[in-house]
């Protein structure tokens, strides 16, 4: 099996099987409420993802930035800091429209989530989460459901 994975050029790179074993894809999950943050990330990990944590926007930009391997981004809508979730996944977009990105809010009032970008809505059940991560990767699911 051939699996696609985004890197942070925009280019999608078919890994080999034998790849793939040493390789999972990155994950960076975005939001303020710490508890909810570490479950998701758990979660992945769990389902051999590699993760990283960011509590805001802000921090998960710099992150972004520091040339890291992302291969999707899960990202809370609204959080403290000069920019929300919406505005992280429209710039993030902007540098690489091939980012999966995964938005998630419990409440969005006004704001409107890009037809690009995959939304889920709080509370989620992480099991819901995790898959939309996979399907949003293009990636079978294995192992544990």
């Amino acid at each position: 099996m051939n699996v696609m994975i985004g890197n942070r050029r925009g280019w999608l790179l078919p890994l080999t099987e034998e790849q793939e074993g040493r390789r999972s894809a990155h994950i960076l999950v975005v939001d303020d409420e710490p508890l909810l943050r570490a479950l998701l990330a758990e979660a992945l990990r769990d389902h051999g993802f590699m993760v990283t944590e960011a509590a805001n926007a802000d921090e998960a930009l710099t992150y972004y930035r520091s040339d890291a391997q992302i291969d999707l981004v899960f990202t809370d809508v609204r959080m403290p800091g000069t920019h929300n979730g919406l505005a992280l996944a429209r710039t993030l977009h902007v540098d690489n429209e091939f980012l999966p990105i995964v938005v998630s809010s419990g409440y969005l009032g006004d704001e409107r989530v890009d037809d690009i970008f995959k939304f889920i809505s709080k509370p989620y059940q992480l099991d819901a989460a995790v898959a939309l991560v996979f399907s949003s990767l293009g990636i079978e699911r294995r192992g544990r459901s």
